[in-house]
């Protein structure tokens, strides 16, 4: 919508000679503009610092964590790395967290080295160490100097994942890095690396080829120029991976890692990834747990000289490519760690192992024990961080980290608040409020759905709490959280992990696609390599296709080895990975495979066409990562391939408008390492389409020609695997894969943002509906531990662009009417050039408050200090801004929480009595205020009569004081002392005080007025009456007493206030 000019402001020559001489002026002469459009049709991304997301976890879940690291003796200190959500510090041992990363470029974590002399300087090795299918990468190595405040750069860029970083332990400046380099290629990068400068140079010093990279690192504490380190063959593609070959191994160096010799007595010749440690407290013993056809774990009593294998277990190792890791008590040799799916102990030097029972989540990828006490533990897994103050034996669950790394993301349509829905990796299926009644969302807010490691989630269109939802390799439950009541609802229910693919006569991807169709959303689609369609929600399933994939039965069998075989469906490959129903016409579906195949049928399945061989420019085996057929042409759709799997993280996106007979390649200007997870266009504006890539989110405005990063003030470069608009919300939500979800409340900036909005003065963007709910807040006086999920403001969002910043504050006003009358001026509007956002809280003007009472935040239990208008009624408003002279207009509806239970009148009796006792406020703040500045003339008078000589003069101030006691006493029956100065319950309420909380009372969310509410209303206004007529009548009395006697002087003779006409 164009907002309505009211009056049309002039435009001169002079703006223009000022923009071409703002160079040449002073800094502080410079008018603050916004950010021009950039070239090519796009937006510069600084056109929108003014505009924020919210976070609103959840938390309580959290998410894969990559290290955590403490400080020896200091429990208040952590940092802690999450495996895609970026570095975290706490600086209270947990109670709060602060993320410290969210500036630099990647936010996946392989490793943190804290340095021991000065915990202020940390390392961050970028890019996961445990590889598995849904791994992100990294971009090198960072050191902070001033605790994650800002952090450097140090090189390394193409390591791609470092497991592991080393401090030496007595001189700082020496640094080790180990790099496992591309998970799914060769490349040079990799191996061990150090540094001699802190990190400012580095050198490679233990590097074989090509094809092996460093798993694991460590360092003798007490003779640091000995050195350990695992040598580890991997290479992953989307069928397989391999891990493991006679060329790995364990490497020692005894010089400072200048030179490094292979340690093999004792070991198996055949070695997968490999995971080192050194007991401090007795570096001749080290340990080493591997992935082997011979054992497991292997100890050392002779500085790496010679083996033996002490276990055999297999929970000591897990999955060997993914875990392979331990840790050894720093002051006893023979306690040692492992982690994996399981976490072990052993007590006697590795001979045996059991698991530590703990309430807490499995899959354990790090751990950190207190060298000053190794009873505190700290342990980050698959769910997050915890810790242990007895050495294991009970656990700290932290649940307040939002790391949680989503698949995918759904809405639903409740009212009032929408709730969103979806699965995380290893954290199952969850859903939870887009907002809530009370001060945030929080984990009591969210509710389990299912198990496993989840991914879609969509919800009955009848009943909200009915969901259907998938785990890996096509497990689907049909959930009623009503009765929390679950059935089996896949059409193939065998269990597949275990077995390879080839085995099952359906192949499902490790996250296999649910759709729902947008013509009726009862039916619903899912996808193996075949497309299934469901009419009942999941009872039944009739197969619209044969099989979409290519069906190489060549990648269709066991993955993993040499070693070992994984078979945990997370490789099973040929199958449909993106699915699609066009909105504009029923029967025309679209399905991209994960090995290269783009199939449409356009008689609802009866007949497919591979359109994939007409795309040009993607090499073989892509994954078809999203599919968006357009709202607006049955025959337009968008594509996304990525092939980060075989090492090329380009992006790919095309669009076509003959149903994929030719193609454009729209990539544009997209990141060369931002693959592409997801691509969306906006329902509202066809030009404008969103791009979730594995390095944040890209809008374009021009349908692809170029492309913009939309990360605002806040989203981080994060993983982002679904794009949402909510239709009736309009709300921009983002799941991400690290950092839970994130919503832009109403997109209407971003729709509506074009060059020509950039190039005004200014411009008033279209307000959704507000509206009008009962605030209830139950969620309060929990301390500071848990995760508090950011709400939408209550009320009305304006959005508006300032195309500078106006010469004085004074010149923008912001306001509501309501048939042509003003009833709300909202204050401090902000003035910024670019975005501003202001929220009106649905409520009139209030009474303007005494310059003597305190800000709301010094004394909450004042109740001067907070004066509320009536809120408004439903129905129609109008929003003005007014900048320079120059005014435009939006309307706004208003409307009554859908779900209240409230009759039609009641709003208006709540109205009618809210104006009322408003009336009576503002004239008790209105006599209040006119008492406080008569005290002052009189204050004024005495001032004047001490500069006077003579019995009068002291005559007068003494009679100046006393009338001053008096006009201080009356007050006191107006509204009592503050409570700074006065105890607030030593004495009873005033009628000020009394009319105020009778507001609170009385237009308290959308409550119906009761009658005892209206007798006791009887009751405040007689009161507030009767003591402003007291006032009143003291005013007169002072200036009876005191005119005569400053005439005799003089002086200038007291005026009463005007007395009040407005009726009570």
């Amino acid at each position: 919508m164009t907002p309505r000019a009211t009056c049309r402001g002039r435009r001169t020559a002079s703006i223009l000679v000022l923009a071409l001489l703002g160079a040449t002026l002073p800094a502080a002469a410079q008018v603050q503009r916004a950010a021009p459009p950039a070239m090519g049709g796009s937006i510069a991304e600084s056109t929108f610092a003014g505009l924020a997301w919210r976070n609103i976890g959840p938390a309580n879940m959290s998410g894969r964590m990559a290290d955590i690291e403490g400080v020896a003796g200091d429990p208040a200190i952590l940092y802690a790395g999450s495996a895609s959500g970026g570095v975290w510090k706490s600086i209270n041992g947990g109670t709060s967290w602060t993320p410290v990363f969210d500036r630099e470029p990647v936010q996946s974590i392989g490793d943190l080295a804290v340095d021991p002399t000065n915990h202020e300087v940390v390392y961050v090795g970028t890019g996961e160490g445990n590889v598995r299918n849904s791994v992100s990468f990294g971009n090198g190595i960072y050191r902070t100097t001033d605790g994650g405040r800002t952090w450097k750069h140090l090189g390394l860029a193409d390591t791609r994942h470092i497991p592991r970083v080393v401090i030496h332990p007595r001189d700082p400046r020496k640094v080790y890095v180990a790099a496992i380099g591309h998970a799914f290629g060769p490349n040079a990068e990799r191996g061990v690396f150090m540094s001699e400068d802190g990190g400012d140079s580095w050198k490679p010093v233990l590097h074989t080829d090509d094809r092996h990279g460093a798993s694991d690192l460590d360092i003798d504490p007490q003779n640091p120029n000995i050195l350990y380190a695992g040598m580890w063959h991997f290479d992953r593609k989307q069928w397989t991976f391999r891990s493991g070959d006679t060329l790995g191994g364990v490497y020692r160096s005894t010089d400072g890692g200048r030179s490094w010799q292979k340690m093999t007595k004792g070991l198996p010749k055949l070695m997968g990834r490999i995971g080192i440690k050194v007991a401090p407290s007795s570096p001749n013993v080290v340990y080493v747990v591997a992935e082997t056809k011979e054992g497991y774990v292997f100890r050392s009593d002779d500085h790496g000289e010679s083996w033996r294998k002490v276990s055999d277990n297999a929970h000591t190792l897990g999955r060997g490519f993914y875990y392979a890791d331990l840790r050894v008590d720093p002051q006893n040799p023979d306690r040692v760690y492992t982690l994996g799916m399981s976490y072990m102990v052993s007590i006697d030097g590795g001979l045996t192992f059991k698991p530590m029972t703990g309430n807490f989540h499995g899959d354990h990828q790090t751990m950190w024990i207190d060298p000053s006490n190794p009873k505190r533990l700290l342990m980050g897994d698959d769910g997050g961080l915890n810790v242990s103050y007895d050495q294991g034996k009970t656990w700290e669950w932290f649940q307040n980290l939002p790391v949680g790394q989503f698949y995918q993301l759904s809405y639903d349509m409740r009212e009032p608040f929408y709730h969103v829905a979806g699965g995380l990796q290893d954290n199952g299926v969850w859903t939870g409020p887009s907002r809530t009644r009370g001060a945030a969302v929080l984990a009591s807010d969210w509710r389990f759905i299912q198990n496993g490691d989840g991914y879609y989630a969509v919800s009955h269109p009848d009943n909200p709490d009915l969901f259907l939802s998938d785990y890996q390799a096509g497990g689907i439950q049909a959930t009623n959280l009503r009765t929390y009541e679950q059935r089996e609802a896949s059409p193939q229910v065998k269990r597949m992990d275990g077995y390879a693919a080839d085995s099952n006569a359906v192949r499902f991807n490790w996250n296999a696609p649910i759709v729902q169709s947008p013509h009726d959303r009862k039916v619903v689609y899912f996808a193996g390599n075949i497309v299934y369609r469901s009419s009942d929600w999941g009872k039944t399933w009739t197969a619209l296709s044969g099989d979409l994939s290519k069906n190489d039965r060549s990648r269709q069998g066991d993955a993993g080895g040499p070693i070992l075989k994984e078979n945990t469906v997370a490789e099973y490959y040929g199958n449909v990975y993106s699915l699609a129903e066009s909105p504009a016409q029923p029967g025309v579906l679209w399905a991209g495979t994960d090995d290269g195949n783009l199939q449409v049928t356009r008689d609802d399945g009866k007949t497919w066409v591979n359109v994939a061989p007409n795309v040009g420019g993607v090499g073989p085996d892509a994954v078809v990562s999203g599919v968006e057929p357009s709202r607006t042409a049955a025959g337009t759709a968008y594509a996304a391939f990525e092939r980060h799997m075989m090492d090329d993280y380009r992006p790919y996106v095309f669009k076509t408008t003959d149903f994929g007979r030719t193609w454009s390649n729209i990539t544009g200007n997209l990141p060369a390492n931002a693959y592409v997870q997801v691509i969306r266009e906006d329902p509202r504006n066809p030009n404008l389409l969103y791009a979730g890539t594995e390095l944040g989110l890209y809008v374009s405005w021009t349908g692809g020609t170029s492309w913009t990063r939309l990360h605002l003030k806040n989203l981080p470069s994060v993983a982002v695997h679904e794009v949402l608009v909510h239709p009736r919300e309009n709300d921009l939500i983002l799941a991400t894969h690290g950092r839970a979800i994130w919503i832009l409340d109403d997109a209407a900036p971003v729709q509506q943002m074009s060059a020509q909005v950039a190039a005004k003065a200014s411009h008033l963007f279209p307000v959704r509906t507000a509206t009008r709910y009962n605030q209830g807040d139950q969620q309060w006086n929990w301390g500071n531990k848990q995760f508090r999920g950011q709400n939408a403001p209550y009320g009305a969002i304006i959005s508006y662009w300032l195309g500078q910043k106006p010469a004085a504050d004074s010149l923008l006003k912001l306001e509501i009417l309501r048939d042509g009358a003003v009833i709300r001026t909202l204050k401090r509007p902000g003035t910024d050039a670019g975005f501003n956002r202001v929220t009106w809280d649905l409520r009139m003007d209030a009474p303007k408050v005494l310059s003597d009472m305190p800000p709301d935040s010094a004394d909450p239990s004042d109740w001067r200090a907070r004066p509320m208008g009536p809120q408004v009624l439903p129905g129609q408003y109008v929003v003005r801004l007014t900048v320079a002279g120059a005014s435009q207009e939006q309307s706004l509806t208003v409307r009554m929480d859908p779900s209240a239970e409230v009759t039609e009148g009641e709003p208006r009796q709540q109205f009618e009595q809210a104006t009322r006792l408003n009336t009576v406020i503002a004239s008790l703040i209105d006599t209040e205020r006119n008492l406080v500045a008569f005290k002052g003339e009189i204050e004024e008078r005495r001032a004047s009569g001490t500069e006077m000589r003579g019995d009068a003069a002291r005559d007068m101030a003494t009679a100046a004081g006393e009338e001053i006691v008096k006009l201080d006493s009356v007050r006191l029956q107006l509204t009592r002392p503050r409570s700074d100065v006065v105890p607030f319950y030593s004495e009873g309420p005033r009628p000020l005080e009394r009319a105020m909380s009778l507001m609170g009372s009385i237009d308290n969310g959308l409550t119906p007025v009761i009658a005892a509410q209206r007798e006791y209303m009887g009751d405040v206004r007689r009161d507030a009456q009767t003591v402003i007529d007291m006032v009143e009548r003291q005013v007169n009395a002072s200036v009876q007493r005191m005119n005569p006697i400053l005439r005799a002087l003089g002086l200038p003779e007291l005026v009463p206030p005007p007395k009040k006409t407005t009726a009570m």
